[in-house]
């Protein structure tokens, strides 16, 4: 379909890293803009200014862009981010948004998390613009990230008890969003969720990082108000803190174990396995 100017934002983080390398190295080149707060070019692309906060910053972002990666950081004020870039897309001309999602999105769920994604998604889905959605599970990048440094002291405290989670490789997302980047009229209107081959519980998942670092890993079970007052304690901003409890508590049920096969399916290759993504950043924790 020829070129086409891609805005990835969020392009420092790991899912937008990796989508603007992956875009890069396709056989036929695409003209690719990273944009982030910092408005640096990375990886050869040129970098644009973009704080989603600003209607003004997002406008000057879109214009000329044909397809729009939009990954909205959490933040109390996603919802908001959303529609500014979705009105600013839509004065661009925008023609295709991929938007990252979350698993089990709804506007109309009791559960705080899926509620604000959900109507994140309702925003894009709103605005008239082709839209794919994309509904990844927990990263496996949160352990090299959030429980980093719980990790390396030997004792990491969860008030997720023994439910599982089919985390995924952020750069499998990114693989995911790159596809429908390229050939996006192939999947107008659609929603994938993605997940990792398999569905761990905690204590697996530290199992296989503790049998690579050679040290043992606890697993110290707190309570779910004890959670909420660590993050109030981090500082985290009280709309995320009821957000990210909410994760805890339908992890902790059970309820986000299910394994798809959308990055399968769409990649023509598994997704990538605990194991493999544990050897390939065991030096992470050490």
């Amino acid at each position: 379909m020829g070129n086409a100017q891609i805005l990835v934002t969020g392009a420092t983080g790991n899912i937008g890293s990796a989508l603007v390398a992956q875009l890069m190295q396709a056989p036929s080149p695409t003209d690719v803009v990273a944009a982030s707060p910092g408005g640096q070019s990375m990886a050869g692309v040129p970098g644009r200014v973009l704080n989603l906060l600003s209607p003004d910053s997002a406008q000057a972002a879109m214009q000329g862009v044909e397809r729009l990666f939009l990954l909205t950081p959490a933040h109390p004020e996603m919802e908001t981010m959303t529609a500014h870039a979705v009105r600013a897309a839509q004065a661009a001309g925008v023609q295709h948004i991929v938007r990252v999602s979350g698993a089990g999105a709804d506007p109309a769920s009791d559960i705080a998390i899926a509620r604000l994604q959900g109507r994140c998604d309702q925003i894009v889905i709103d605005s008239g613009i082709a839209y794919t959605l994309l509904r990844p599970k927990n990263f496996m990048q949160n352990f090299t990230t959030f429980l980093r440094d719980m990790i390396r002291t030997g004792t990491v405290y969860s008030s997720q008890g023994e439910g599982r989670v089919p985390f995924i490789d952020a750069r499998d997302i990114a693989a995911v969003a790159a596809r429908v980047l390229r050939e996006p009229q192939a999947h107008a209107g659609k929603a994938y969720n993605l997940t990792g081959p398999q569905a761990l519980t905690n204590a697996e998942a530290l199992a296989v990082i503790a049998e690579h670092i050679g040290r043992p890993i606890q697993l110290v079970a707190i309570s779910e108000e004890q959670a909420v007052e660590g993050m109030r304690q981090a500082g985290m901003p009280e709309p995320l803190v009821q957000a990210m409890s909410s994760l805890n508590r339908i992890i902790a049920a059970g309820w986000v174990a299910e394994v798809t096969d959308d990055v399968q399916r769409l990649l023509g290759r598994p997704a990538t396995a605990w194991a493999d993504f544990v050897a390939e950043h065991r030096s992470v924790w050490h």
